[in-house]
């Protein structure tokens, strides 16, 4: 049986997920010892976007394409931020896994 949607949860990872890739895009840059404008630069992205992006201030839905110009301009691929983001977001509630007599179990 399917189970229902906690539209609630769903937005509160999508936040998190969201505030994350700014925290790796943040992390990826001072490991390469790039400033913002060097990046916004090679990006071909604005300066002020980029800030929000790292900052969490962009409150609507991100360009896939203004981050595939972040990733490029800092040397990796897009598939590999999201993934680093994802695992610094954890994982998403609905599969996280519960010990239940000692058997391991998808909690939803």
């Amino acid at each position: 049986m399917k189970q229902p949607t906690d539209t609630a949860a769903l937005e509160r990872y999508r936040q998190e997920h969201d505030r994350c890739l700014g925290v790796v895009a943040r992390k990826l840059r001072t490991t390469k010892g790039l400033t913002l404008s060097e990046v916004a630069k090679r990006a071909k992205v604005s300066l002020l976007w980029l800030q929000r992006l790292e900052t969490n201030q962009l409150h609507t839905n991100y360009q896939i394409r203004g981050l595939d110009q972040v990733t490029c301009a800092l040397g990796v691929e897009l598939y590999e931020f999201y993934k680093r983001a994802g695992e610094v977001a954890g994982p998403a509630p609905w599969l996280r896994t519960q010990k239940t007599l000692g058997v391991s179990k998808l909690c939803c």
